[in-house]
């Protein structure tokens, strides 16, 4: 079976390039980390013959090593956790602790590593961004900005993920749709047996500002 810790690896490797001065060669890594963690799942799972069902290892709710913690969350930051942990297998849900807020992710240890990976190279960037394109704005437009390019990310991690695999499928001539199918419902059911999670409030921002941030997340050069 491929290990896990192998992958992570050089999915670390790739979100190293981020140290480049060049934001286009670090942001590239993205989008190459975000296929190597969908092929390394999806392949996981054939080498063990195994379904989601039966993979051992267990959905956890992790709230014992938050992937932020904070006296205030930013919606920009829970719309980046959500999206990760969903492109991910994970779910990422905002509980109080203490006099703080903390973000916290439901999932398998590999999951959530891979969407830990994933955050601390996005917060960096997309703050770059803010900065760099809307200096002197409040802090609501840079609230919409960022959300704007958590969205536009979003749109190209998934549909990177979407090409992993159906490319999986033809070379590995094995039904992908099924098997991620049946993580999903394995991780809902968790949920639904060993959480009580309220609905999440709908997010309004500055129109203008969540546009910029879309235009602005081409310079991340994430294909999608």
């Amino acid at each position: 079976m491929t290990d896990p810790s192998h992958a992570l690896a050089r999915v670390r490797k790739l979100l190293a390039l981020a140290t480049s001065p060049n934001p286009h060669e670090a942001a590239a890594a993205a989008a190459r980390a975000q296929a190597l963690i969908e092929t390394h799942r999806l392949q996981a799972w054939l080498d063990a013959e195994q379904t989601a069902e039966a993979d051992p290892v267990p959905i956890i709710d992790a709230r014992d090593q938050p992937l932020e913690t904070s006296r205030r969350i930013r919606k920009w930051k829970s719309a980046l956790a959500t999206m990760l942990a969903d492109c991910n297998g994970c779910i990422a849900y905002t509980t109080p602790v203490g006099k703080e807020h903390a973000i916290v992710l439901v999932g398998r240890s590999r999951d959530r590593a891979a969407v830990t990976a994933l955050w601390e190279w996005l917060v960096k960037r997309i703050e770059w961004l803010s900065a760099t394109h809307g200096q002197g704005q409040r802090r609501q437009w840079h609230e919409a900005f960022r959300i704007g390019v958590v969205d536009a990310v979003a749109q190209r991690l998934r549909a990177a993920s979407k090409e992993v695999r159906a490319e999986f499928e033809a070379t590995a001539l094995v039904r992908v749709d099924p098997v991620v199918s049946a993580h999903n419902e394995a991780l809902d059911r968790f949920v639904n047996e060993h959480l009580q999670l309220g609905r999440g409030r709908q997010l309004r921002v500055d129109a203008e500002a969540w546009h910029r941030g879309r235009d602005a997340s081409d310079e991340l050069d994430i294909p999608g």
